[in-house]
């Protein structure tokens, strides 16, 4: 796996929003805490407390950003047209042993950059992050309700396997449905194959 060297196969670029607007990705750094901070407070409550970490608590985006370990989770992030906000957050989540030819991909858009493509593009961006570290599979885990993200990964090539009856509970303990979506990617897998017995 080259999961060690995926800093090196992203360099930051723009893409042209629906909207006319010129926005531009990056990877994560360790002083971007205050940017990120700013990001999650403006995410809806209804929304934050649906996510799989509290958002909203600066210890948890410190503690991300002096942990970077781009071995374990490929963080990426838009800014706006004048590169000051953030305004999307993106991430490959890559997993270990038998699954470390499989990566998760999650992501948060900000609310007033929605319906833009943005969610797009920047899943587009971790599809090509993740083709280039030689990975097979890519996998989301999408709240049933949020059928805009469902359409978004489906027209970028995710199929939908299975509905998973109330498997997120949220910190608030109300449970969820989740749609789980596989991507399969271009890779030569022939000489991965083996069987276990």
């Amino acid at each position: 796996m080259l999961t060690d060297q995926v800093a090196a196969v992203y360099e930051p670029r723009s893409s042209l929003l629906v909207s006319g607007e010129m926005v531009h990705f990056r990877s994560v750094t360790s002083s971007d805490e205050g940017l990120l901070n700013d990001f999650f407070l403006n995410i809806p409550e209804k929304e934050a407390v649906s996510l799989r970490h509290d958002i909203r608590n600066p210890e948890v985006v410190r503690f991300w950003v002096q942990n970077l370990d781009f071995k374990r989770v490929f963080p990426l992030m838009a800014m706006d047209e004048e590169g000051r906000n953030v305004i999307a957050v993106s991430s490959l989540h890559f997993q270990r042993g038998v699954y470390r030819h499989i990566a998760e991909v999650r992501i948060v858009v900000g609310k007033a950059y929605r319906k833009l493509g943005l969610g797009s593009a920047l899943i587009k961006e971790l599809i090509e992050v993740a083709n280039r570290l030689g990975l097979h599979f890519l996998k989301a885990e999408v709240p049933v309700e949020n059928q805009l993200a469902v359409r978004a990964f489906r027209q970028l090539g995710f199929e939908v396997k299975c509905t998973l009856d109330r498997y997120f509970m949220t910190r608030a303990k109300e449970t969820r449905d989740i749609v789980l979506m596989i991507k399969r990617l271009l890779v030569e897998m022939e000489e991965d194959l083996f069987f276990v017995f």
